[in-house]
């Protein structure tokens, strides 16, 4: 039929779309995604493996927001002097090398030590991959690359759980080691074919600061926290279902509406929204995470919970669409990897926040009130979104003009 696309012209087209360099990234990030298995299993490890207490788990656990605050910006740091191909190279073989001690790990202090660690290096990836497609992209086609790569993580987060609790039924050590060796092969992938170019220095001292004078960076920093600290109140659903007597098997429904919305709505949404590539629609998204999370304070069925979770999952999605061009535009190309990594470092912060505040509301006051402060948060950092909009459309214009 004359004008009609074959599915292998528009892979081509895809294809061509994009430099050859994002997409070592985007295959790497995918073959690293499937992989992960310990994260996602490490809470039932400590405790069925190892036997200890909840607040020995709580405890490891919280460490890994607590590296992720910290080697963010240490990873977008050392992405600006360095070059970004090399840190993720570091961040992938230390982080490997850390997983394969930590599966002849004993002890809590060991583990612990072990954990910390790891997420050290997990986190000073971060910063870097997203220094790295900034550099290769540019306008619209930025904002698509970004969520061509959130949608490989979340194809990876929503079968690594999977495969990694059959592995673990043959050998918990074996866990470790696959997702070790996955890190390893992405990271020698990039030795082979990612080139590290390194941001072209400035002789300004402001420009070389570690941690930026700048208002606009911290403001949009303070909205992220917000923004943030909703969105891990997803934590509390599990325990808010165990107080409700709902099943085991009924929470991992509720939660997997999030995973497959994510893969089958977060490129076509991410695409629409890369048309108009406005940060207006991260304002949108925040605002619909509060609505979902303050959907919850009514919910009272297995049904109205998985209504709430639509909800903020689209928040979610619109929200991730454009907020790391935002990011990348804010700042100039020398200084991108540390701009990515203080606005990251708000998630890690939010990690370490969000489950002892949504503990203490949920103790003193019961759910509904702690659904409504933690939207309350949200809905805050879609106020900050909108009334920073005109200065971050001022400021893209301006980075946008030195790419070009």
């Amino acid at each position: 039929m004359i004008g009609s696309v074959t599915p292998a012209q528009r892979l081509h087209a895809l294809r061509e779309g994009y430099p050859p360099a994002f997409w070592v990234l985007w295959f790497g990030t995918l073959l690293n995604r499937l992989g992960e298995f310990v994260a996602p299993l490490l809470g039932f490890y400590l405790t069925a493996e190892k036997g200890f207490s909840l607040t020995q788990v709580g405890v490891i656990l919280s460490a890994m927001g607590v590296g992720r605050f910290f080697a963010e910006s240490l990873g977008g740091g050392l992405s600006d002097r360095v070059g970004s191909g090399v840190t993720m190279q570091l961040a992938l073989a230390g982080g490997a090398v850390i997983l394969a001690l930590l599966a002849h790990a004993g002890s809590f202090w060991e583990i612990l030590l072990g954990v910390l660690a790891y997420s050290l290096f997990q986190a000073m990836y971060k910063p870097a991959v997203s220094s790295a497609v900034a550099g290769l992209t540019h306008g619209a086609q930025r904002t698509r690359a970004y969520n061509l790569l959130y949608w490989a993580i979340n194809v990876g987060a929503s079968v690594a759980p999977v495969l990694g609790g059959y592995l673990a039924g043959a050998s918990f050590r074996l866990v470790f080691y696959l997702d070790a060796a996955a890190m390893l092969l992405y990271a020698a992938l990039l030795r082979w074919r990612f080139p590290n170019v390194r941001p072209g220095r400035s002789a300004s001292t402001e420009l070389q600061r570690w941690l930026p004078r700048d208002a606009l960076l911290w403001q949009f920093s303070l909205a992220t926290l917000l923004y943030s600290l909703t969105y891990q109140g997803y934590k509390m659903l599990a325990l808010v279902f165990a107080d409700g007597g709902y099943t085991p098997a009924q929470y991992g429904q509720v939660v997997a509406v999030n995973g497959v919305l994510v893969v089958l709505l977060g490129l076509p949404v991410g695409h629409l929204i890369a048309r108009s590539n406005h940060p207006r629609w991260q304002a949108i998204g925040a605002a619909m995470l509060g609505l979902g999370f303050f959907g919850h304070a009514f919910a009272d069925t297995l049904w109205t919970h998985m209504g709430a979770v639509v909800v903020w999952t689209l928040g979610e999605i619109v929200a991730y669409s454009i907020s790391k061009t935002v990011i990348s535009e804010l700042a100039r190309p020398e200084q991108r990897g540390r701009y990515f990594g203080i606005v990251g470092s708000m998630s890690g912060l939010a990690g370490l926040i969000a489950p002892l505040l949504g503990t203490a509301l949920l103790e003193h006051y019961g759910a509904a009130p702690m659904w409504t402060a933690l939207a309350a948060l949200g809905w805050a950092a879609a106020a900050i979104y909108l009334l920073l909009e005109g200065r971050v459309e001022q400021r893209r214009s301006a980075i946008t003009a030195l790419d070009g």
